[in-house]
């Protein structure tokens, strides 16, 4: 059997059940690492862990030169030569971002106020540096849609850092067990993608691919800082000017919607990037593929948030206690800037697709437009729900910018597709409403708000309807084989 088939069947894709298993693994096993951590060390410790967390992003973030997508990406991608340059550039940076932390170190802590987080941001290095020799045949086997070596390695090390996190959590009752987690995950990551891999771990220079390379990544480094900005600033702005057990409270309850975004944004990227690569020549077809991809970005978010605004209430009580609680339309808040996030994932992986990794750049700069809509958002509505709005419209105004982008790419209508962009505003306004209308006495406002969700759902279904067909068509294939599985040979 060919590795595409035909439109109608679709790619075949090696492990990509696994994959999603694992991702989701990976994201419920970092959930419940904040969950030990929150009843065994209460808020202030799980906001030095949670700081912790945010400057491994950081230095993962102004570090990352995508290198590993350019193995999937790239015509050269998948020649031994290539892949010897891109873990020399993966030592690099695992060397640069142990560095980094140990350098700046003092610095940090400093700046929170809090000594003793200078220790940690030390020893966090050494989780970064141990990640550098990961052997990238995991990702290079996407290339031909084979998932099955990163499903394993997700997995392992997911399940090895939580029990290690966990146990560390018991026997220190400290804010430190987050890096021994972090670090056992990294050994056994690293451990599996070696066991897993097709061709010899080899360490090499190439001046030919190395340009290229460079100019696939230099964009990409300068994005990743302000991707930072854009997707983590909200808790360093929380846990500089509210203080640790503020953005531990913070930081518990967005976690809640956090991992399964990035479990769906982990596998939409997954899935994507490589088929959209391989049509890089067939615009037809991308085109499709991309529109597709968009309303499945959409459904998904608008389903994302609703379903955190229901369920997060109880369960941020139910998980860490009743002094993590937050009001339901704070946390109807926190959904809806987690789930705006995920929508740059359609924007960002059509671009890298085709090899622009400027787009992602123009992307991030605009996210920063939030800091001061976050600032007067804030005063008018006084504090974190203020806050959190104010980071939403940079968002949005984020995707705006990219969907132009877009277009201007595949030579559409400049405004192309900014109906779904109102479609979400739209829903996260019902969503909402929906809190406000129940916490509150009254039969018609809650019918009238009800037939506006029915209408919401009509307009979202016509709109839709592609991305919807195709949809159900890959359940009905994930379906067929697995029953095909269940009944044997």
């Amino acid at each position: 059997m060919s590795e595409i088939q035909t439109a109608s069947a679709g790619p075949v894709r090696r492990g990509a059940n696994a994959f999603f298993l694992a991702s989701g693994v990976a994201q419920v096993s970092a959930l419940l690492r904040y969950v030990v951590m929150a009843r065994l060390l209460g808020p202030e410790q799980l906001g030095l862990a949670a700081t912790l967390v945010v400057m491994a992003a950081f230095f993962d973030l102004i570090s990352d030169t995508g290198s590993d997508r350019f193995l999937i990406q790239d015509r050269e991608g998948d020649t031994a030569e290539v892949q010897r340059l891109v873990h020399l550039v993966y030592i690099g940076r695992g060397v640069a971002t142990a560095a980094g932390l140990a350098i700046f170190a003092w610095p940090i802590a400093a700046a929170y106020g809090t000594p003793q987080l200078a220790g940690g941001l030390a020893l966090l290095g050494v989780s970064r540096l141990i990640l550098g020799f990961l052997h990238l045949d995991l990702r290079r086997n996407q290339r031909h849609l084979d998932f099955r070596a990163e499903a394993v390695a997700l997995i392992s090390s997911e399940l090895t850092g939580l029990f290690a996190t966990a146990l560390a959590a018991y026997l220190t009752h400290n804010f430190t067990a987050i890096l021994y987690g972090l670090t056992a995950r990294a050994l056994v990551m690293v451990a599996v993608s070696h066991l897993r891999s097709n061709r010899p771990y080899q360490v090499g220079y190439s001046r030919e691919h190395a340009s290229r390379l460079t100019r696939f990544a230099g964009p990409l480094m300068l994005n990743g800082l302000l991707l930072f900005f854009a997707t983590q600033g909200d808790r360093a702005l929380v846990g500089h000017q509210l203080g640790l057990v503020t953005l531990g409270r913070y930081s518990a309850i967005l976690l809640l919607v956090l991992y399964p975004v990035a479990t769906i944004t982990r596998y939409t990227q997954a899935m994507y990037l490589p088929v959209l690569a391989q049509n890089r020549d067939d615009p037809a077809e991308r085109m499709r593929v991309a529109d597709v991809m968009g309303g499945q970005v959409l459904m998904l978010a608008l389903i994302l948030s609703a379903g955190f605004a229901l369920v997060a209430p109880t369960a941020v009580k139910f998980l860490y206690g009743a002094k993590f609680s937050e009001s339901a339309l704070t946390v109807g808040l926190i959904g809806i800037l987690q789930t705006s996030r995920f929508l740059q994932v359609y924007p960002t992986v059509v671009a890298l697709s085709a090899g622009r990794s400027v787009g992602p750049l123009a992307v991030n700069t605009t996210r920063l437009f939030a800091y001061p809509a976050a600032f007067v958002c804030g005063l008018v509505l006084a504090g974190l729900p203020g806050v959190m709005a104010g980071f939403v419209f940079g968002e949005l105004l984020a995707q705006s910018v990219g969907l132009i982008l877009l277009n201007k790419v595949f030579q559409k209508p400049l405004f192309s597709g900014f109906d779904r962009i109102v479609m979400f505003m739209t829903g996260s306004a019902a969503i909402l409403g929906a809190i406000w209308v129940f916490q509150h006495d009254g039969i018609l406002p809650r019918v009238a708000m009800a037939l506006a969700v029915v209408g919401l759902i009509g307009w979202m279904a016509y709109r839709e309807r592609r991305a919807i067909r195709e949809t159900v068509l890959l359940a009905r294939r994930v379906a067929d084989g697995m029953s095909g599985k269940l009944r044997g040979p």
